[in-house]
């Protein structure tokens, strides 16, 4: 648990700090306090760091040991609402009448506990039950997302260790563990876009994951990927957006990009022996003996796709497409857009062609590989995470 105090006054502080020690006190190793003693310190822990609970005093000065205090609360709040803390508990504790303030209505839309802080000790009830619910929270470091179960049940054999399946807000959720980071899986009631959407969109922005990633199979692109090569989406996007006119469909697909550093890690993957030997351990396909790791275009759409001709003209959105999947473009939207801004990626196993030939041969292993990929990236990650 990481507690931001934003509070010039050094007794008031400790005050504070009192308190906090005293209701986590079976959390001891469990937690830490920064202390923010000016607006430009408090700015940039609140755009830098993510804080389970943010503490604030409402008269600061712009920078410590230059001018006088000033109320500061119209600042604070916008720089709380649009940072990565935006849905953290937040409490602020001013020496001021809360019936006296003019700006209420703004703490209140912003989701922050407006209280007096007074020799009534009533200030410390208010704190004591933010904590509580602080404490409560479940938080995760990462997040999977597999649009199949059998896509989620292939991470038993892979370096992460699976827990208990769990229904939390409505959502389908199994517990991983990857070394000492601790993430969920989770599988949208439908395949496709739309649930796709729905679900990650719900989860980043309730668990406040550090990364989010994908797993499973996916369709490959004649002369750009073979059977059994992982496709990571470097671009992404829905080939299904555009405009009937005509009697012509006007394709105009939308994209989104991975992180320009996380791109150059995953670039350096597809070279990496030890990873390509980890993701064929045990696994005797002969497709696996030529298996490519591809950072490359990938399109997304809600339709199964089985058919040369449509897939051909899928593939002229982009001449590099490698991949036709389902699911991926949703998450890298709900990423991209998320005011916690998690990294993002997504790695698809090649099973099929999206032609008339198309099977399931290949999807218990392409499930397997796609998911050994994943488990092996987010553990590099997390670790600079």
């Amino acid at each position: 648990m990481k507690i931001l105090i934003i509070e010039d006054n050094p007794s008031k502080k400790e005050s504070i700090e009192e308190v906090i020690n005293t209701s986590l006190q079976n959390l001891a190793n469990h937690y830490s306090i920064n202390w923010a003693e000016d607006l430009t310190s408090a700015r940039r822990y609140l755009y830098t760091e993510q804080f389970d609970l943010v503490i604030f005093d409402m008269y600061l000065p712009d920078i410590k040991g230059h001018g006088q205090e000033r109320d500061c609360s119209f600042e604070l709040i916008s720089e709380f609402s649009h940072s990565k803390n935006y849905q953290s508990e937040a409490i602020a504790l001013t020496q001021f009448e809360v019936n006296e303030i003019e700006n209420i209505q703004l703490f209140n839309k912003a989701g922050i506990t407006l209280v007096s802080y007074d020799e009534s000790k009533g200030w410390k009830t208010a704190l004591e039950l933010k904590l509580s619910r602080v404490a409560q929270k479940i938080k995760c470091d990462f997040l999977i997302f597999c649009a199949l179960a059998k896509e989620r049940s292939a991470f038993s054999d892979t370096i992460a260790t699976l827990g208990e399946s769990q229904n939390i807000s409505g959502m389908d959720c199994q517990e991983i563990q990857i070394g000492d980071k601790h993430g969920l899986i989770i599988k949208p009631n439908e395949m496709g876009l739309v649930s796709m959407a729905i679900v990650s969109s719900k989860a980043i922005e309730l668990f406040q994951p550090k990364i989010v990633a994908m797993s499973g199979i996916c369709a490959g692109v004649s002369g750009e990927s073979n059977y059994l090569d992982i496709i990571v989406g470097k671009i992404c996007w829905e080939y299904q957006t555009g405009k009937w006119k005509d009697g012509e469909f006007k394709q105009e697909p939308m994209q989104a990009s991975i992180d320009s550093n996380l791109k150059v890690d995953l670039e350096q993957s597809k070279n990496d022996s030890s990873l390509i030997n980890a993701v064929r351990k045990n696994l005797y396909a002969t497709e696996l003996g030529n298996m490519n790791i591809h950072v490359a275009p990938i399109s997304s759409g809600s339709a199964v796709i089985a058919d040369a001709s449509m897939m051909e003209r899928i593939g002229t959105q982009h001449r590099k497409m490698a991949g036709l999947e389902m699911e991926m473009y949703a998450l890298y939207e709900a990423a991209s857009q998320s005011l916690c801004k998690p990294l993002y990626f997504g790695a698809k196993t090649v099973v099929d062609m999206a032609d008339n030939t198309k099977a399931d041969g290949f999807h218990d292993i392409g499930c397997l590989t796609s998911a050994r990929y994943v488990a092996i990236m987010l553990q590099k990650q997390l670790e600079r995470l």
